[in-house]
């Protein structure tokens, strides 16, 4: 159910009620139909703070698409009169989730190589299959906690990049975060991520040539 608050700041204090009393989902929830109404699309300190205590519940949740969608919606308010905002939140979501990924998967390197695809959707067959493995109680455990944060891990680095894909103001932020993911692909092995991450940045680059002269064209540019 939606709720329409007249002001952003009220949206704030009943996410933190419903934060205190662990409601999480409430929570988000209500924060995101501040983040997607057409009524509060004027940037704001406020709306900033409203971001990152989104993107604080879907870090908590693992809710990547969700994390996702709320930065799409913050990207159309802000780009435009606050680019610097954008790129502070998008620096707090990296932060955050390397941080919490990290501890979360201290000492357990062996076990992240073991992981075969992090886009693929976990089944109940794919489930007893790993209690068939003959994996005892304390690595099932531990796969059960490394997993969900390496995936998450994964979808913020491709998240990011998407969100930064045509943004040349925030160039720089995106060569940083494509030089994370290629780091994560090394450092924990993962072949077939390195494989998607090089083609999802040819196709920006493509996206990106095939724009590039029409903008020159419209300038009254010669194409390089």
């Amino acid at each position: 159910m939606a709720h329409h608050f007249a002001k952003p700041e009220n949206a704030l204090k009943r996410a933190e009620e419903l934060l205190h009393v662990g409601q999480q989902q409430a929570a988000l929830d209500s924060l995101h139909d501040v983040l997607s109404s057409k009524r509060h699309r004027t940037w704001t300190p406020t709306i900033e703070q409203i971001i990152k205590k989104y993107l604080d519940i879907c870090i908590s949740l693992k809710k990547g698409r969700m994390a996702k969608d709320g930065l799409i919606q913050y990207r159309i308010i802000c780009q435009q009169v606050n680019v610097g905002s954008l790129e502070e939140v998008l620096r707090y979501l990296m932060t955050r989730v390397d941080a919490e990924a990290l501890t979360a998967m201290q000492g357990a390197e062996d076990m992240v190589v073991a992981i075969n695809d992090l886009d693929a959707e976990e089944t109940p067959e794919s489930i007893l299959l790993s209690a068939m493995t003959g994996d005892d109680q304390a690595t099932r455990n531990e796969r059960e906690v490394v997993t969900p944060w390496l995936k998450f891990m994964w979808e913020t680095y491709r998240t990011v990049l998407e969100i930064l894909r045509s943004n040349a103001k925030l160039e720089s932020l995106y060569q940083e975060t494509a030089q994370k993911a290629f780091a994560f692909c090394v450092k924990y092995k993962r072949a077939t991520e390195l494989r998607r991450l090089c083609e999802l940045l040819r196709n920006h680059l493509s996206a990106l040539s095939k724009f590039q002269p029409k903008e020159s064209a419209a300038a009254g540019l010669p194409p390089d």
